[in-house]
């Protein structure tokens, strides 16, 4: 006995489902349809089986091969152009040299096949045609038989005056060979349009057996998912490799699902597929093959395909979700929602009911889509955010994406140039950082290995060894995210502008990879960590550091560096042990209330906090008040006036006047920059910078030598940071955020110029300058809400000029005033 499996379905009314993938090769209970009739068909003995293809007929042969994984012999017969049911299998014609069986590809059922062969053999039939009856037959071939079987009329897809019974036909059919003699190879030919009348006609014997087993035909979405309901309901009788742990959830080899989760049944979970603590699996929930659940996650009548990753509390219900799709947290997903494969949902997106997104689509934060996306590419606008390139390992940031950002970094930089690579000591970073290494090579840079490093070591190291450029891989502030630093020439992060040209080339893959014979190889610096050390103590003045110092690190190289430079200094330090809070805003909150009473208490000078080696420290001085964020920027910038006579400081728009009065008759010493971090690289060390300026860059943007600066002042000076923190005038500054649309960001910020036109300042955004104080109103680069940043000459004052622009912002993009 032998099989023909009809493959060839595009399934265009399945898309998004369809895409990248033809109908046979969608996943019902994660693993392909056409899988489940292999399985059928070999349960009743037939293993020699024809395939015909049509639509991405490789997609099928890369999957199942010659079959013989299955336990069967598969033959593939492809169409160049659609020649319909007949004319397909018409292509297979010598293979099916005895009674055969045809069946569709892309439809499930469990059907009795030996009855259906033995009711064909009984007739003495020259085609059988497994019929099934339905309620709802319009979307069928109808047909109509004799109370013995033998058929009698064709309806095909018939109006409901025309239903003239609810036996329809599931393209299942019991065939002799000499069916397909009566038309010719290469003509498009259908068996319900155009062979089977001509066997009525004929009045050749063909008959229809009605099965009583379980069939559907998968031609749409709500088909597609009802389906899964059918099988968690065991309505149908297949195959899901997967064992029932308990009644009504099914859990396939290596899956990991915590004991705080909760499933409510019936449930399927795919193989090695992780459910965190506090997730809900909900009734009519099948989650793919290597998908991860996260922690308060929940999901409803919901179907993930393979490796798809779901963040911290996202909600999905009645979703169904492509391979490879990227939930961020919050995000949610409601009915008859279908999200193609490769998509990234940005954190809190929503995705309204019955919405479909094609594949390869990045959702941005915040985002509430209302509409089908069809159309766009898959990669977000901009590779870079607001500083360098962040996302989650083996999510966003992949070593395929690493090594292809680093050669179109290469590709930016001339051939030939100097690139330093490094990473932080975590081994996920280290593969990374090879990755970007390949990178660099194939588009002819010379690659410099710094190997494990800080991010401030290795802006040291591009200046020391004149280098072109470099890369350095961070750490993010949550758990699995990593940030990718691109410096210049100087150690900066690179000018938003170069950010564009990598990301044209990124996008558009246009640079040229070099010959083989100009790859270079990479040239190890195996501890340039000595020579940053020696340079910040070349950098002291003050010869007697005689203080006592409590400090908070986090370990590796950062702690031993800080170590190494306060023992050369001749200090007496501490490192204090703190309790890691799962929650890190927790841990910080934790960690400085306990440094600053150990500070107060233990007889220190000062108290050190480095969070991480990149951004700016919390400092703890004598009476326990911490410095940071505005209080630190006006530390830094008083320390450095002070330092020496006619030095300059460089600030952001939004700190605090205060560093103004600071620098007293000469207020031409400080300049104003925009607020982003890079704007303030990029401004102090510009074409025209002198050493006092990279000392400044250095009190902005790497932590170790800004602690050992602050240190060494106040033992020049002989006096305490608390003593320092007190000749600093007082200042109010209140931050706010308030949601506003992309749509409306110009909106309000015209409005705002307008209205106040004789009083602002449009560096970036719009600073309004009052009696009372100022406010700046910023558009967020990065999510749909507005930055208000007041300060006042009083707390009153702050907090009043902020709320009135608070609340302009929310009237102007309400569209309440124009």
């Amino acid at each position: 006995m032998k099989a023909v499996i009809m493959a060839g379905g595009e399934g265009s009314r399945l898309r998004p489902l369809t895409c990248n993938r033809p109908k046979p090769m969608v996943p019902i209970a994660n693993k392909p349809v056409m899988e489940h009739i292999i399985e059928l068909l070999k349960k009743y003995g037939i293993r020699d089986i024809a395939v015909t293809l049509q639509y991405m007929p490789e997609k099928i042969k890369d999957y199942f091969g010659d079959g013989r994984e299955y336990g069967v012999n598969l033959k593939y017969f492809t169409e160049d152009v659609p020649l319909g049911t007949a004319g397909s299998v018409k292509n297979a014609e010598e293979f099916l040299d005895e009674t055969f069986i045809v069946i569709s590809g892309d439809a499930l059922t469990d059907i009795n096949l030996q009855e259906a062969l033995e009711f064909h053999k009984k007739n003495r039939s020259i085609a059988t045609l497994v019929l099934k009856k339905v309620e709802c037959p319009i979307e069928y071939g109808v047909v109509v038989t004799a109370a013995d079987g033998k058929i009698r009329r064709f309806l095909e897809k018939p109006s409901w005056g025309e239903v003239f019974s609810d036996t329809v036909n599931t393209g299942i059919y019991v065939l002799s060979p000499e069916v397909l003699k009566y038309f010719e190879k290469g003509v498009v030919f259908d068996f319900s349009k155009d062979l089977f009348p001509i066997l009525l006609r004929k009045e050749e014997p063909m008959y229809g057996f009605v099965t009583q087993d379980y069939w559907c035909d998968i031609g749409d979405l709500d088909a597609y998912v009802g389906v899964h309901t059918d099988i968690l309901d065991k309505k149908v009788n297949i195959s899901i490799n997967a064992r029932e742990i308990r009644q009504g959830v099914w859990a396939s080899e290596g899956a990991v699902i915590s004991k705080e989760a909760i499933i409510k049944p019936p449930v399927l979970i795919g193989k090695n597929s992780v459910v965190k603590d506090g997730s809900v699996l909900g009734c009519y929930t099948v989650i793919g093959n290597e998908c991860h659940i996260g922690e308060g996650s929940t999901t409803k009548r919901s179907i993930l395909w393979n490796s798809c990753i779901l963040k911290n509390n996202v909600e999905l219900r009645g979703s169904v979700l492509c391979s490879s799709v990227k939930c961020r947290e919050k995000t949610a997903a409601f009915e008859g929602t279908v999200v193609g494969e490769n998509c990234i949902l940005g954190e809190n997106a929503l995705i309204k009911p019955g919405i479909k997104i094609w594949p390869e689509k990045h959702i941005d934060m915040g985002t509430e889509v209302c509409t089908n996306i069809v159309w766009g590419s898959r990669y977000s606008k901009n590779l870079f955010g607001s500083r360098g390139i962040s996302g989650e390992i083996n999510v966003d940031i992949t070593p395929e994406f690493a090594s292809r950002m680093a050669a179109a970094y290469g590709a930016v930089c001339k051939k030939g140039s100097g690139l330093a690579i490094s990473c932080e000591e975590v081994d996920a970073l280290k593969m990374i950082k090879n990755a970007c290494v390949s990178g660099m090579l194939s588009a002819g840079a010379e690659a410099y290995d710094l190997g494990t490093s800080l991010l401030p070591v290795t802006r040291s190291a591009i200046r020391y060894y004149n280098l072109s450029g470099g890369i350095h891989i961070s750490e993010g502030n949550k758990k699995g995210k990593i940030i990718i630093d691109i410096l210049d020439n100087k150690g900066r992060n690179i000018s938003r502008n170069e950010e564009r040209k990598i990301e044209n080339c990124y996008i558009r893959e246009d640079f040229a990879r070099c010959e083989a014979d100009e790859i270079k190889a990479v040239i190890n610096v195996p501890d340039h960590k000595v020579f940053y050390i020696r340079s910040i103590l070349n950098h002291t003045l003050s010869e007697n550091h005689d203080l006592k110092i409590a400090l908070i690190a986090p370990s590796g190289d950062l702690k031993n560096i800080v170590s190494a430079v306060l023992n050369e200094l001749n200090c007496r330090y501490e490192f204090v042990n703190t309790k890691e809070a799962h929650d890190k805003r927790k841990s910080l909150f934790s960690d400085l209330k306990t440094l600053s009473q150990v500070v107060r208490h233990g007889g220190f000078d000062v108290g050190v906090y480095f969070a991480n080696s990149y951004d700016k420290i919390f400092l703890i001085d004598t009476k326990g008040r911490i410095i940071a964020d505005d209080l630190y920027m006006a530390l830094i910038s008083y320390i450095h006036l002070k330092s020496k006579a006619g030095n300059k400081v460089i600030v952001p728009l939004n700190a605090s006047t205060v560093i103004e009065k600071m620098a007293g008759e000469n207020k031409e010493r400080v300049i104003r920059t925009k607020t982003s971090p890079k704007d303030l690289m990029n401004r102090i060390l510009d074409d025209e910078f002198d050493e006092s300026m990279l000392d400044f860059f250095a009190m902005n943007f790497d932590p170790i030598e800004a602690f050992i600066r602050i240190i060494d002042y106040m033992a020049l000076s002989d006096t305490n940071l608390a003593k320092i923190v007190d000749s600093i005038p007082d200042f109010h500054i209140i931050k706010k955020e308030v949601k506003c649309s992309w749509s409306a960001k110009g909106k309000v910020i015209r409005a705002i110029i307008e209205e106040n036109s004789n009083s602002v300042e449009t560096i970036e955004g719009v600073k309004v300058v009052g009696d009372k104080g100022w406010v700046l109103v910023l558009p967020d680069a990065e999510k749909p809400v507005c930055k208000v940043i007041g300060e006042g000459y009083t707390q009153e004052f702050a907090n009043e000029l902020t709320d009135i622009f608070v609340d302009k912002v929310k009237s102007i993009s309400q569209n309440k005033i124009t």
